[in-house]
């Protein structure tokens, strides 16, 4: 699970820097679920 949180940060750092903040939040939603899980 944890390899699937970073995965998502990843995604949500990329997402942030291109601009896209509505996906951002949802993949750092995800990987913050993913991470206590």
């Amino acid at each position: 699970m944890l390899s699937w949180a970073l995965t998502f940060l990843v995604i949500a750092l990329i997402a942030a820097a291109l601009g896209f903040g509505g996906l951002a939040g949802a993949a750092t939603g995800i990987a913050k679920i993913l991470f206590f899980v």
